[in-house]
């Protein structure tokens, strides 16, 4: 009977140590319907657990592309580049093929707009070296940063699974990166997308070229719900980024909704 009763159960659940536990869920009808393969990966702080759809995608490092805004912020912050979210950064007049980018930013509009002219004069400004030993420090991906040194997270070595995505986040989220919790807030508070009554919704969107004709897409954050946390990082391929970029929100948000933890 007890069998049986595992081999009908919705849920495959693994025992890891004595506390923690990987819960194997189906999401892939929110993946197909915009015609990709990717992963999805959740974890509960206060549960110890975790929720997965196709766990073994979950350790395939891929370019983190823009979600490395949410390290390269607070690295920005630290190193004194930027002050606050007040400071204005000044547009240059270069034409850039996304409009919102075509004018002045601070901090939180570089964040929401993915606006990535910030981030390469960030870069300039900090170097290469520097980079490394926090992304050491953060024990962020596989550390590799040999590409081009001013978006090397946009073209080279440089890979993060979604569980790593994870791992950082948490750390980010619980002040355990030996950066200043000032900093750390900064960076909280530009993440946020959605805020209700109910819940506060927090991540990063990303997409990096894969070859001549594929992209990574990425979503990662986390959500506050009845002052706990909830970590989450989904990614997928695709051929066709026009197509599915907005899949990125919807493939998450779908899903979320389905875990009851948003609305």
């Amino acid at each position: 009977m007890k069998q049986i009763l595992f081999l009908i159960t919705t849920d495959l659940i693994f025992q890891i140590g004595f506390s923690q536990r990987v819960v194997e869920r189906d999401f892939k009808p929110y993946f197909d319907k915009y015609g990709v393969e990717g992963c999805f990966v959740l974890f509960s702080q206060s549960d110890n657990e975790f929720i997965k759809y196709n766990s073994s995608l979950c350790d395939s490092g891929y370019i983190p592309a823009s979600t490395f805004k949410i390290p390269n912020s607070l690295i920005a912050l630290e190193e004194g580049v930027i002050r606050d979210t007040s400071e204005i950064i000044k547009w240059d007049g270069q034409e850039w093929p996304n409009p919102l980018w075509n004018q002045d930013q601070t901090l939180k509009t570089a964040m929401n707009y993915s606006c990535i002219w910030v981030y390469i004069g960030f870069a300039e400004q900090i170097g290469i070296d520097k980079y490394c030993n926090y992304v050491k420090s953060f024990d962020y991906g596989n550390k590799n940063l040999s590409g081009p040194p001013t978006r090397f997270w946009l073209a080279g070595s440089f890979r993060i699974s979604a569980n790593q995505q994870i791992n950082f986040l948490r750390k980010l989220y619980n002040y355990e990166l030996h950066v200043s919790k000032q900093n750390t807030d900064i960076v909280k508070d530009i993440l946020v997308l959605e805020q209700t009554d109910t819940y506060k919704f927090s991540g990063k969107t990303g997409s990096g070229m894969l070859d001549d004709t594929n992209y990574i897409m990425w979503l990662v954050g986390y959500i506050e719900k009845d002052t706990k946390p909830y970590f989450y990082a989904m990614n997928f391929t695709t051929d066709d980024y026009d197509k599915t970029k907005q899949a990125r929100y919807d493939i998450t948000r779908d899903i979320l909704k389905e875990l009851k933890l948003i609305e």
